[in-house]
């Protein structure tokens, strides 16, 4: 008889997933009370999300998306061992095929329906061993109540800013050596973009065609004191990419409600071995600095940003940790320098779980690093307002709506390009256990 050969990662999920449907019946043969039982977790992040997006060069995308994420989980069995999984999908609700490349759809504008997650964790003490398919969020660590200034902690990350986040084919361990100091360290294989159902290798991932290499990465996060953080982390695709990055964000209290938040990062990225991703060496970094002020209800904030003029700044598994990225654009192509300044307000005395935010951020002097030619100066203004309804109790408990717009300007020599970018999401997280 011919066998189908079956992937050991493919296998493994199965495994999983069978063990997650025995969780149920289970609950008639074990005590209740187990961790096991009592600690497991099941739901459906509902999720919703519209995308209208003129570009500078006259092109537009647009969709309408409905899915999320169906999720389960169990507690630790004798707190050592736990399964879980979760299926994302996302569902065109109006899709139209000319403007397609939201990224809420895969591409022509198609559903998408992947066993995203499915794993095994193992714990020790304080220490956590995950492996398979799983979503990778490295612990973005602030003081509380200060503003959230990056998408991502690393430049390994969910990069859940659409229907579907990315999620990998992974070893990840992770945990605690004190109070003071948390580390982890990584092997990933695949990686399954936003927009995708399949897993490909992490090299063809990060944009070297037909490589199929793995990324190694690991990193360290201290505290030396209370709200003071310095974190560094290393990232490497053989014969692809290499990624150092260093981070620290202090924030000292003033008052009760009045505080000054600093912060400060470098990023080195390089061409590694075969030079498989642009097929020639290259080597770029860039440089930030951000500075946030807190005073009750408002908060005010600002960056810079500086990048090299070897490459523009690569994002191959995160949205980025950097402080410019925006809504439509980063602010890092080569040889780029930039600011943003921005306010947010917390509008609960008004009405109550009501947010919002207003920012600006210019870039100059960027060039096409091959060339050297020189690119148009670029200009973004962000408005937003955010509501979370918390109502302890209420099905809807937890329902975040949010509406961003944002306005994009290329400040090319034969005239301004201007383009718009509407985002409109809803997000409800239904608990079935």
């Amino acid at each position: 008889m011919h066998r189908i050969p079956v992937h050991p990662l493919a296998r493994a999920s199965a495994l999983l997933l069978a063990a997650l449907a025995l969780a149920t019946p289970a609950r008639a043969q074990l005590d209740p009370s187990d961790p096991f039982i009592k600690d497991a977790k099941a739901g459906y992040n509902a999720r919703t999300y519209y995308m209208n997006r003129d570009n500078t060069n006259g092109t537009t995308n647009e969709a309408w998306a409905f899915g999320g994420a169906v999720f389960g989980r169990t507690g630790y069995w004798r707190d050592t061992v736990q399964f879980g999984g979760t299926y994302y999908f996302s569902l065109p609700v109006y899709a139209p095929k000319d403007k397609d490349g939201t990224t809420l759809l895969r591409p022509g504008q198609e559903s998408i329906s992947v066993l995203g997650e499915a794993y095994a964790r193992l714990k020790f003490g304080s220490n956590t061993l995950t492996l398979g398919r799983q979503e990778i969020d490295m612990n973005y660590k602030r003081a509380a109540g200060v503003r959230a200034n990056r998408g991502d902690a690393t430049y390994t990350g969910r990069q859940d800013n659409r229907m579907v986040p990315l999620t990998y084919e992974a070893v990840l361990l992770g945990g605690k050596v004190d109070d003071t100091v948390n580390y982890y360290a990584g092997w990933v294989n695949k990686a399954k973009p936003r927009n995708l159902n399949e897993f490909s290798h992490a090299g063809a991932v990060a944009g070297a065609k037909g490589s199929d290499s793995a990324m190694w990465m690991g990193g360290v996060q201290v505290a030396p004191m209370k709200d003071f953080w310095v974190q560094g982390w290393y990232h490497q695709v053989p014969d692809v990419i290499r990624i150092g990055y260093v981070d620290t964000d202090y924030v000292l209290h003033l008052a009760e409600k009045q505080y000054l938040r600093l912060g400060a990062q470098y990023t080195d990225q390089r061409s590694d071995g075969a030079n498989l991703l642009t097929g020639k060496p290259f080597s770029t970094r860039n440089a930030q600095a951000y500075g946030e002020y807190g005073l009750d209800m408002l908060t005010f904030y600002g960056a810079y940003t500086r990048t090299g003029s070897g490459a523009a700044m690569q994002f191959p598994f995160s949205t980025g940790p950097i402080y410019t990225v925006q809504i439509d654009r980063s602010f890092v192509r080569a040889h780029e320098s930039g600011w943003q300044l921005g306010i947010g307000a917390d509008l609960a005395a008004w009405a109550p779980g009501v947010t919002a935010f207003a920012d600006f951020t210019t870039g100059k002097d960027a060039i096409n690093a091959s060339s050297g030619a020189a690119l148009p100066d670029e200009q973004e203004t962000n408005i937003g307002v955010t509501w979370t309804l918390r109502q302890k109790g209420s099905f809807f408990d937890g329902l975040r709506s949010r509406a961003r717009y944002s306005w994009v300007t290329d400040k090319a020599p034969a005239g301004d390009l201007k383009g718009t970018d509407l985002r409109i999401d809803l997000n409800l997280p239904i608990n079935f256990l």
